[in-house]
């Protein structure tokens, strides 16, 4: 399209100009902050640009330093928040540096607004269509920002972002140009107080299957995460009999994976060990999403993983020794890891206790989930049922998740026990009420207050004493 040629040019020599013309501005601007707090004029973040591109926004600094250590959203009356701060917000001034990131050809006037790295979400959890945003040029201002901005959920947003760049022209990028100059005067949208990005909250869901019906299923109805688990190494001795082995193959992965939507695929390898560079090849072969590594003890078994998987899937760590849960600080420190899940069955076993959920009780999963929050890397931790159903209530386990910042559950073997009896109708219903159940549950959740979840807490501490009792 001639327009969009056309359109870097134009915001190349309006931002130019801008900053000719806005230069005494800038340096009022700069001369209040440095009087009124502490730190640099210029606030530097992290956002994802065209193609998913990496770049640092510039912004005149109106928080305090470390601010966004406390979180994405302002709040009302927020202390973060500088005084001189509150006024450049409100007229939209603290966003003038990015004429700098538009000549340098990191953004455009009129476009998506840059999202943060890890917020709503990270890049590849984008599905394909919301992908379509970062097509183009991140926007300083775009369709999404006048049409209602923070006050939309991201679902919402995204849309708007999409319908931009299937729609750009010069007529549509006039007409958020004028609906701008009009919010900005009115100091309309310019706080974001409303956690929007909550009403998408729930956990990502795993589900270990190699039977191509059921993935196809699980999938339809809303699983993230189908698993093909090629653990043998070790297990049985682990877990004398009671390990469900799988007996899963590496030839099942293309096969399961040709049945995936909307699912990532992963697939669970054996601890590390001699023959780990060949079978994590044959894996990698047929390019799953996610490898995950069980049972490690060792520093060195996670940097090995890491080398070996070589950024070309996702690296998903099963944290459920005695020996990890020890070292855990320094496995923090290692670059390279996605996602950390704490594998309750064994590392139980590895405590000698009684009950896997004892670990909830005895704030080893708490002190955990704290240390991969700080360390900015997702997490989860053991498995669910259906809600209703579980030695501990499935809906029990699931506030533990909310209350601790949980991000991911497998579904236990309990969900749905795979029989070939079974009729492809009745998986279809079991799974649909099932996840269903969970969603609805969640979106009660997301109303909780931290008193109901700490009711919940020790409720939870309550049934697992006495089941320890007996």
């Amino acid at each position: 399209m001639i327009y969009k040629g056309f359109k870097r040019t134009m915001d190349f020599l309006i931002s130019l100009v801008g900053v000719i013309l806005l230069l005494p501005l800038f340096i009022i601007i700069a001369i209040l902050i440095k009087l009124t707090s502490k730190g640099p004029i210029i606030f530097k973040q992290e956002r994802i640009g065209k193609n998913g591109k990496v770049f640092k926004i510039y912004k005149f600094r109106s928080m305090i330093v470390g601010a966004e250590k406390e979180g994405v959203y302002e709040t009302k009356k927020d202390k973060r928040v500088t005084k001189i701060g509150r006024f450049i917000r409100k007229t939209s001034i603290d966003e003038l540096p990015q004429f700098f990131n538009i000549i340098k050809g990191d953004m455009s006037i009129i476009g998506p607004r840059p999202t943060l790295t890890y917020h709503p979400w990270k890049y590849e959890e984008y599905t394909e269509e919301q992908l379509k945003r970062f097509n183009v040029r991140p926007g300083v201002t775009g369709w999404a920002q006048v049409n209602g901005r923070k006050d939309v959920e991201w679902n919402k947003r995204i849309e708007l972002d999409v319908y931009y760049v299937d729609n750009i022209s010069f007529k549509l990028d006039f007409k958020i140009f004028l609906k701008t100059i009009i919010n900005v005067l009115k100091m309309k949208d310019n706080v974001n107080v409303k956690k929007t990005v909550i009403e998408e909250k729930h956990l990502k869901l795993m589900y270990i299957t190699n039977h191509p019906i059921v993935a196809k299923i699980a999938d339809k109805n809303g699983v993230d995460i189908i698993f093909i688990d090629l653990e043998t190494l070790g297990k049985e001795e682990r877990q004398p009999g009671d390990t469900v082995k799988s007996n899963h193959k590496i030839s099942d992965i293309p096969i399961i994976k040709k049945e995936l939507t909307n699912s990532k695929l992963m697939v669970r390898v054996n601890p590390i060990n001699p023959n780990s560079k060949q079978e994590i090849n044959e894996v990698l072969s047929h390019m799953p999403d996610i490898i995950m590594l069980p049972f490690f003890k060792t520093l060195e078994e996670v940097k090995q993983f890491i080398k070996l998987v070589n950024k070309k899937a996702k690296v998903y760590l099963l944290l459920e020794t005695v020996e990890a849960v020890e070292i855990v600080d320094d496995i923090l420190k290692i670059k390279g890891i996605d996602f950390i899940h704490i594998g309750l069955n064994d590392l139980h076993l590895g405590y000698k206790m009684k009950f896997m959920f004892e670990l909830l009780t005895d704030g080893t999963v708490e002190m955990l989930c704290n240390k991969f929050k700080q360390a900015n890397i997702p997490y989860g931790f053991g498995g669910i049922a259906k809600v209703g159903e579980g030695t501990l209530p499935a809906e029990m386990i699931i506030k533990e998740h909310f209350r601790l910042g949980s991000s991911a559950a497998i579904l236990s073997r309990s969900f749905y026990k795979q029989n070939e009896e079974d009729s492809i109708e009745f998986i279809d219903e079991h799974f649909k009420s099932g996840i269903n159940d969970i969603r609805e549950l969640e979106k009660s959740l997301l109303n909780y207050t931290d008193e109901q979840f700490l009711n919940n807490q020790m409720e939870v501490k309550n049934i697992i004493n006495n089941i320890v009792g007996r």
